[in-house]
């Protein structure tokens, strides 16, 4: 996508004369997305805060009608954990843009990514089971409306004040790049990319291989979460369906613990990883 605006100081000064747009009220610009410029707004009716997304205003013909066609789409949809999408209209302008209610705080957008940060790297095991759910949920329903986002990064998730997940600009990225359906193949990307986040979420390490099990790196965690990821992270197999996965996870159990030594683990991989690496013979 060509063109992702401008921000900052420079944003602040063009939109100094234009201080509304329909019946927002431009406050501060947030931190933009892949797409272009994020604000926040206030609007003058219902007093309740919204995010705006700025799309162009160097946008193509073709990305101009991939984009409305996505705003089209959005707009159509209703689910707990997905963007409630509206197309605004700037007059004279050749930016689209698009409001959805805002879902940060004083900070502004909160990602999973940046939550599991502020929580020192690991999140408990319901928290993770509860992340899962909600993501899961919104790719099902996307799924059976025929569309869907592919690989989902935990940036692109966000959290609001009540710890719901919705999945930010779902489906954007593969609509700019023409792609519209939902294949097999793309549907098991998406829902193992899932559960990539989930892995990193409850033991702070990333779903590589060679991958510990989870319950050698939180302490009394169950071990149906093991069976899980299994099932979850096999590069040749996965889960068929974001309700597969849905189905498949675990119940939700006594809180477990983290390792006390959060080096350890990272230890422990490292001496597996050497192995492994030594292990395997050199090809000629």
């Amino acid at each position: 996508m060509t063109g992702s605006g401008v921000t900052g100081t420079d944003s602040m000064m063009e939109y100094d004369h234009v201080r509304a747009l329909g019946p927002f009220v431009l406050a501060r610009p947030l931190e933009p997305s892949p797409f272009g410029e994020r604000w926040l707004a206030r609007h003058g009716e219902s007093h309740s805060d919204w995010t705006l997304h700025a799309f162009g205003p160097l946008l193509d013909k073709r990305e101009r009608v991939m984009v409305l066609s996505w705003l089209e789409t959005m707009e159509s949809i209703r689910h707990a954990h997905l963007p409630q999408i509206r197309r605004e209209v700037e007059p004279g302008s050749g930016r689209v843009w698009a409001a959805e209610p805002f879902l940060g705080n004083e900070d502004g957008l909160l990602s999973l990514a940046r939550l599991v940060e502020l929580k020192g790297g690991r999140m408990p095991p319901h928290e993770v089971g509860r992340a899962m759910t909600h993501v899961l949920d919104a790719c099902r329903f996307a799924h059976e409306q025929g569309f869907c986002h592919g690989v989902i990064d935990w940036n692109e998730l966000l959290v609001d004040r009540h710890g719901s997940i919705t999945i930010d600009l779902y489906g954007l990225r593969r609509r700019m790049d023409g792609l519209l359906t939902a294949e097999r193949e793309v549907v098991r990307d998406e829902v193992r990319s899932v559960a990539m986040i989930g892995y990193r979420a409850l033991t702070g390490l990333e779903a590589e291989e060679p991958r510990i099990r989870a319950a050698r790196l939180v302490r009394r965690l169950d071990r149906a979460w093991d069976d899980w990821f299994e099932s979850a992270l096999d590069p040749a197999g996965g889960f068929e369906s974001a309700v597969e996965a849905i189905e498949a996870l675990p119940s939700p159990m006594r809180e477990a613990e983290p390792e006390s030594r959060p080096g350890a683990a990272f230890t422990v991989l490292s001496r597996l990883r050497t192995a492994w690496a030594s292990s395997t013979p050199v090809q000629d």
